[in-house]
């Protein structure tokens, strides 16, 4: 038994020390996130925009905990503005692109009664640009924590493999969603990855992915 057991740790010890904690790390969070339960910390009568604060915080916060314990610059977990040139010049681009497919998709499908989902926010200005305010950081820490804490963090050992690994987590946490955008995030996961890596830089990931929720919100209530 001791033999086996030696054996084992043996080939745990040849496993990359840092990538392996991001990765268990990263899954540890994912799965809390999941069986949260309902907060009262905030907004106790309104527990949809609740857990876009708290879920929001524990995506910006949670990493920043293996930020020091290994001693990493913020841009090495894509904390930077990299070269805004290029990604400014990309998010439009694709964000004209995507405004296309978004149309398209809102006419011929049910997205329309989806989005925004945040029902509340079709009741006036006020609620709409509230729900956005919210909105705008949960997308923060969602987009920091894939392609920024984990593409960055997994790069360092996978190199552009680690666009593949992220994009993984980030398809499955669409499961509740509608079964089109469910399988169009294993696709905007590598995509959005990829501009993270040529940019350097989480924040064009984070302000295309923003553009097209507030446009896929828009639509939903113009349509």
């Amino acid at each position: 038994m001791r033999r086996v057991l030696r054996e084992y740790l043996g080939e745990l010890k040849k496993i990359d020390l840092e990538t392996a904690i991001i990765i268990i790390y990263s899954t540890l969070i994912l799965l809390f996130v999941y069986f949260l339960r309902r907060t009262h910390f905030i907004l106790p009568r309104d527990t949809f925009m609740e857990r876009l604060i708290v879920v929001g915080a524990i995506y910006v916060i949670t990493p920043f905990l293996l930020y020091f314990v290994f001693r990493h610059k913020p841009k090495d977990f894509g904390i930077s503005f990299g070269n805004p040139r290029l990604w400014l010049r990309d998010v439009v681009v694709f964000y004209l692109l995507f405004l296309i497919i978004l149309v398209i998709a809102f006419k011929f499908t049910n997205l329309k009664n989806v989005y925004p989902l945040y029902r509340k926010s079709t009741q006036g200005l006020s609620y709409f640009l509230f729900f956005q305010l919210i909105q705008l950081w949960y997308m923060l820490g969602w987009e920091f924590f894939f392609r920024g804490f984990m593409l960055f963090g997994l790069e360092r050992k996978f190199g552009r493999m680690a666009i593949l690994v992220q994009a993984v987590p980030f398809a499955i946490v669409h499961f509740k969603k509608p079964q089109l955008e469910a399988y169009g995030s294993i696709f905007a996961g590598i995509f959005l990855g990829l501009m993270g890596l040529r940019a350097r830089s989480f924040l064009p990931c984070f302000l295309l992915h923003y553009m097209i929720i507030l446009t896929a919100d828009l639509l939903g209530i113009i349509l």
